[in-house]
């Protein structure tokens, strides 16, 4: 089916204009079917025990996924003109296989901690094969050293990314294929956004958007295409209760955060401009930029806040409520990261505070 699709991707966009566009479509789709090649001649070596051949298929296989991902993001811009249809940080064996290519086969990270603490990750060799790819992360802390395993099963990765690449690809063959779309998403969803902003949550004008979005796209509902995926954690974020009045507002923020990507989104899959809106932060939010700006090495420990299961996650949120310990509402707000459960939870908490940026305005 895959190359099927690939097929109908390369005659639909593929003619004799040989320019860069051209040449680099023609690249991303050689590579993702060179990509099944590899696979097979991995599934095909599962019975081998020796180290040194074990790690040479292990560092293929993560390096060919990781080309492949990075040929479907491509392709994906290329012939839909936005990356909303690869989504494969929501998969959790996917989303490991980048931490591994990057930290730890590509250059195994440090990570020093003003408390006094040091963390690194590397690769368990012996307990890696090619059935389970195994790595550690050490956590060093005066006398104490913690360690934390991780496991992935290359079989489960395989299937994982044969799942994923299979709706991507179709999406794309399929957008090709339709001539033109109603130029209608982007006013349902500014007319959300605008409820939103009101504090009225229309979720059957959020039915509409998604129905619509699926139908004139013929794209499954088991799609992980991110405007589905955002409108789930718009459907979350409305049943998200709190007691605490700034947590309250705090969820409010985001909500109107949520439609706004959402409107952004559809804007530009219709290839419309959208309206800038202007979305007060809360008081949360404020104290927190702020706390940031008051010393400029804790910006480091912002990127893995919203990746529950990042080797780095929990320690650099401990880091930074440690710093926090004179600043109540900071802590209040880390605190509050810290009890959630959710995996969506976190990402909608972390991606707010990662929002920081040095050169941004923020006032009382």
């Amino acid at each position: 089916m895959v190359t099927e699709s690939l097929d109908q991707i390369e005659s639909l966009v593929l003619n004799h204009d040989l320019n860069q566009t051209h040449f680099k479509i023609k690249s991303c789709i050689h590579v993702l079917r060179q990509s099944e090649g590899i696979i097979e001649a991995f599934l095909a070596k599962s019975e081998i025990e020796n180290t040194s051949e074990v790690l040479i298929h292990i560092y293929g296989l993560l390096q060919n996924m990781f080309v492949s991902i990075d040929a479907l993001y491509d392709l994906t811009k290329l012939t839909m003109s936005n990356k909303y249809a690869v989504n494969v940080n929501q998969n959790k064996n996917l989303r490991e296989l980048k931490y591994i290519r990057n930290d730890i086969v590509g250059h195994p990270t440090h990570r020093t901690y003003s408390t006094g603490g040091v963390g690194f990750s590397l690769f368990s060799i012996p307990e890696t094969s090619m059935m389970t790819i195994t790595y550690e992360t050490h956590f060093f802390k005066q006398k104490a050293h913690e360690v934390f395993k991780h496991h992935i099963s290359t079989q489960e990765l395989i299937e994982d990314y044969h799942q994923e690449s299979r709706m991507i690809i179709d999406e794309i063959a399929m957008h090709l294929r339709k001539d033109t779309f109603k130029p209608e998403l982007s006013i349902l969803a500014k007319q959300f956004m605008d409820g939103i902003l009101l504090q009225s949550f229309d979720g059957n004008l959020l039915d509409r958007i998604q129905s619509s979005f699926l139908q004139n796209r013929d794209i499954p509902r088991d799609s992980h295409n991110r405007l589905i995926w955002r409108i789930e954690l718009l459907n979350l974020l409305n049943k998200w209760r709190e007691s605490d009045e700034e947590k309250r507002e705090f969820v409010e923020y985001m909500k109107a955060e949520q439609a706004y990507k959402i409107y952004e989104m559809t804007s530009h899959i219709e290839s419309i401009e959208p309206q800038y809106v202007k979305i007060e932060h809360p008081a949360l939010l404020v104290s927190f930029f702020k706390f940031i700006r008051e010393n400029g090495t804790r910006e480091k420990y912002l990127k893995y806040l919203k990746s529950f299961d990042h080797p780095y996650h929990y320690e650099d949120l401990k880091e930074l409520l440690e710093d926090a310990k004179n600043n109540l509402r900071v802590r209040k707000l880390l605190t509050w990261l810290q009890k959630q459960t959710s995996e969506q939870r976190i990402f909608l908490i972390g991606s707010a505070l990662e929002k920081y940026k040095r050169t941004e305005s923020i006032s009382d």
